[in-house]
């Protein structure tokens, strides 16, 4: 198994520019799913199933798009927050650790530990390409109690055609990409240099990204970007990408854009302040930000 922190880019979907997941599907272990968790979140019973030593593995069908969501068990209500991790394995070939941080989420209880306390959730999300995968899910090292996981499969339908393109609060540059004789405005951001959006809802928020690609960097790389509410982390997502031969910087001829991906984020009803960070240092990604 090669345990590399990176999908290769042939694992990604090359979904279409204004596809959206729907009918989400709560995804069961083919193997090792024997012991559950049974939560109450918000006055709903959550499957969540632990990540121990042998692992769970999944059979999943592309497209899709994958969210992780990941609580870690605790026995005293310390008001600290508390690390765990976890590995995700796709295809038995590639290798994601993720890290979390939160604290205890007071209104979480369990059918099966009514005494013990639960941290707010972890979520963390990856696009699927066609065809059959595998996906493994393995202890991180270090815990004194195992990772409880809730794994959902959402599939892609095409909304409808009213768009808005939302400009950030506060930014340093825009950027214009030519693609076949049409400009389109991004924005820079960075671990040094977050974004804010003010988004109205009900309704969903795209967020296009393209990695920007310096002259000492390869044909492919990968990046994070996180997505916040105030304080919560809505989710990270994990991307790769390759360099773009279809797509110019005008004002950076030296640099290059990769290929766009995108993630998708559920906006309630009212307004609403989000803010993107990169969670990558010493990388610059490109962002635009649309809204429908």
């Amino acid at each position: 198994m090669n345990r590399t922190v990176y999908f290769k880019s042939s694992l990604f979907l090359f979904i279409f520019l204004f596809a959206v997941p729907v009918g989400a599907k709560l995804l069961k272990p083919v193997k090792n799913g024997e012991e559950k968790e049974i939560l109450i979140v918000n006055s709903k019973r959550r499957l969540y199933y632990p990540i121990k030593e042998e692992g769970l593995t999944y059979s999943v069908h592309g497209p899709a798009r994958i969210e992780f969501i990941s609580r870690y068990p605790v026995l005293r209500k310390k008001k600290d927050s508390h690390n765990f991790r976890y590995f995700i394995v796709l295809d038995e070939k590639d290798t994601i650790k993720v890290n979390h941080r939160y604290k205890v989420q007071k209104s979480i209880k369990s059918v099966q530990h009514p005494k013990h306390f639960y941290t707010y959730s972890g979520n963390y999300f990856i696009n699927l390409s066609k065809g059959k995968h595998t996906i493994q899910l393995l202890e991180g090292k270090d815990l004194k109690y195992p990772v409880l996981a809730r794994v959902i499969t959402k599939e892609f339908e095409s909304p409808g055609k009213k768009q808005t393109v939302l400009t950030p609060m506060v930014h340093k540059n825009n950027v214009n990409l030519r693609l076949n004789d049409k400009d389109l405005r991004y924005y820079d951001c960075s671990a040094e240099i977050p974004l804010q959006v003010v988004a109205q809802g009900s309704k969903t928020l795209r967020i296009l990204s393209r990695l920007e690609f310096t002259q000492s960097m390869g044909q492919e790389a990968s990046y994070r970007l996180r997505v916040k509410e105030g304080k919560k982390v809505i989710g990270t997502y994990y991307f790769s990408t390759e360099r773009s031969s279809a797509t110019q910087i005008v004002s950076r001829p030296e640099r290059v854009p990769g290929k766009w991906r995108s993630c998708e984020i559920s906006v309630p009803a009212g307004e609403h302040t989000y803010s993107v960070e990169v969670s990558d240092k010493d990388k610059v990604v490109l962002t635009r930000f649309i809204l429908y």
